[in-house]
């Protein structure tokens, strides 16, 4: 995968929010694409969320999701 996550969305096949899995990347931006989580399943993600909080478990919607992307077959 590219580095910057706004490649990363480019990069595999978007899908829908219902059709995730595990493993699956769920992407965030207003505008542009700047950040990018990796969906757990159960409606949640993991992801680098600031330097003060550090790695984190989220729902997936905690803001609204630019794009949904697998990278699996």
């Amino acid at each position: 995968l590219p580095h910057y996550s706004g490649s990363q969305a480019n990069s595999g096949k978007r899908i829908k929010s219902s059709e995730m899995r595990p493993g699956d990347l769920v992407f965030y931006g207003n505008g542009y694409i700047d950040h990018v989580a990796l969906y757990i399943g159960d409606g949640k993600i993991i992801h680098a969320s600031n330097a003060a909080t550090g790695i984190k478990i989220s729902d997936y919607d905690y803001e609204k999701p630019a794009a949904v992307g697998t990278f699996m077959e």
